[in-house]
């Protein structure tokens, strides 16, 4: 098996975290926040509440 390069690496890194943040994206913020849930962190509500905010935010700067 060929070694990966840095570069190599670092493109595929970058490949997956574009693929999460489309599918992210493509979630409603319940969903999102959903899956993002884990016991003993915020709750589900406060997850969605964040999310909302937060997309709020970026269609304001864009």
């Amino acid at each position: 098996m060929a070694a990966v390069t840095y570069e190599q690496a670092i493109d595929a890194t970058a490949q997956i975290l574009a693929d999460v943040r489309h599918r992210i994206a493509t979630l409603t913020p319940r969903q999102a926040a959903e899956e993002a849930y884990v016991p003993g962190g915020p709750s589900i509500e406060e997850l969605e509440t964040k999310i909302r905010r937060l997309r709020a935010q970026s269609r304001a700067a864009a």
